[in-house]
């Protein structure tokens, strides 16, 4: 009788940590119990949103990790003017992602001279790199974007060519499941047939594979 009763607790502890497993096993596209909720699963935090009438995980975005990274000084030498732009410079990467252009122009709008300002931007010995990684997870937490959109929308921000498409391809989106979001973020405002929606979210730079998945995701 012991026996019988260890295996039956073994089986249902297996059980247990099966459920739990399968439970904590998201992935985007695939169905989710309430809009809103959020999960955390393989280094991305997922989000319950809906469309049309179905619940989707959406793509999620990376976890944030433990804050090793150093955080931007102003500790150098220099004319106030250079030091001032220089703390000016660490502010706002402290509060923000830019390009190293993007600032430099930032703190010249703040009235600090072309020479000033890239010295302060040069000081803080920023990895242009990571900033891309940071501006690209803020697009896409606020809107969708095509790979080839988001990459333009970052060398539109003073992002060289490699650290854009560094920055786009470090989120491991799911494209198909941003044209899913963006199909429908232009039926919340419009209306499109099919194929109409379809050529739009080609004019947004997905692919017509990637177009025709978010239109059907739609119900179109």
């Amino acid at each position: 009788m012991k026996k019988s009763l260890v295996v039956v607790s073994l089986v249902t502890l297996l059980s247990f940590n099966s459920l739990v497993s399968a439970e904590a096993a998201v992935q985007a596209g695939t169905s989710c119990p309430k809009a809103g909720k959020t999960s955390t699963s393989n280094g991305r935090i997922y989000t319950c949103i809906k469309l049309g009438s179905k619940l989707y995980w959406n793509n999620g975005t990376p976890v944030k990790p433990s804050s090793t990274t150093k955080q931007p000084t102003a500790s150098v030498s220099g004319t106030v003017s250079q030091q001032n732009a220089s703390k000016k410079a660490a502010s706002y990467l402290r509060n923000s992602s830019f390009s190293r252009s993007g600032l430099i122009k930032q703190l010249e709008f703040e009235g600090f001279s072309n020479a000033d300002a890239t010295f302060g931007v040069d000081s803080t010995k920023t990895n242009w790199s990571e900033q891309a990684v940071k501006k690209a997870a803020s697009y896409l937490r606020n809107s969708s974007f095509s790979r080839s959109g988001l990459i333009k929308q970052l060398e539109f921000e003073g992002f060289s060519s490699a650290d854009s498409v560094y920055g786009v391809d470090a989120q491991k989106a799911d494209w198909n499941e941003q044209a899913a979001l963006k199909a429908a973020s232009y039926l919340k405002n419009s209306s499109f047939s099919r194929s109409g929606l379809i050529n739009q979210l080609l004019f947004e730079g997905f692919s017509k594979i990637e177009a025709e998945y978010g239109v059907s995701r739609t119900g179109l």
